[in-house]
């Protein structure tokens, strides 16, 4: 899913229901506790609505390689600790592969589903979001017409001319996924979702970072005022 559906889905989410997922990227914490951290960055700017309590922070911080998915009050029954663990969980070998975009995205699309499914809707048909087992099953599909063509080879051709065949079949394998990768690698800043730099004083002095939201928003704080009790998952790559 790109920046723009991304961006349509977090609108959304906040017109229909009022809900905020909120992905936010900072450097270091200079040794604080992520989760401390995340809920009082979620509880200051008040993310969700303020009566519902429906908002998500999905936190990324790069140089001490952590990450956070909070939970507001309201959400903490469809987004489940276990639930954020798993997202977070996905998120890991992609970060560790260096494909950072592909991992907010996917974990964005996996909690913006909870959010929809938690008010009995469905992702308006543009804003679909995709199934990461899809590239799964091609690769597997890829993978068996490849052993399929070297069979008929054997069968056809005998060992010798197979043999070459296959030689060429599986090189053209991994040529073709190695660039695939390098196209789909994603690095810091393509994701960003463009709202600017933000103020958080964790401990009345100020602490500038970048952040990256599904709306943008002003230097009064731009959400609902909802809030967190400290519900979701924690982890790191």
């Amino acid at each position: 899913m790109d920046r723009q559906k991304i961006l349509a889905l977090g609108e959304d989410l906040d017109q229909r229901f009022g809900a905020q997922l909120v992905v936010v990227t900072v450097d270091t914490l200079a040794g604080e506790a992520i989760e401390s951290y995340a809920n009082r960055l979620f509880r200051t700017w008040g993310i969700g609505d303020a009566q519902k309590n429906n908002g998500v922070l999905l936190l990324i911080v790069k140089d001490d390689r952590k990450f956070r998915v909070e939970v507001g009050y309201g959400l903490e029954g469809a987004i489940t600790d276990g639930f954020a663990g798993e997202v977070l969980d996905d998120m890991k070998p992609k970060f560790k592969d260096g494909e950072y975009s592909a991992g907010i995205s996917s974990a964005y699309q996996r909690l913006a589903k909870k959010i929809y499914t938690e008010y009995d809707t469905a992702p308006p048909e543009a804003l679909q979001l995709s199934n990461d087992e899809d590239g799964e099953l091609i690769e597997l599909i890829i993978t068996a017409a490849l052993f399929l063509l070297i069979g008929l080879c054997v069968l056809f051709f005998g060992p010798i001319t197979s043999f070459l065949a296959s030689f060429v079949l599986m090189v053209l394998f991994f040529v073709g996924n190695a660039l695939l990768y390098i196209i789909s690698l994603g690095h810091w800043g393509s994701f960003s979702f463009g709202s600017g730099s933000r103020s958080f004083s964790a401990d009345d002095s100020g602490s500038d970072y970048d952040s990256s939201s599904s709306s943008d928003s002003d230097d009064s704080g731009g959400y609902g005022g909802g809030s967190s009790g400290g519900g979701g998952a924690s982890g790191g790559w």
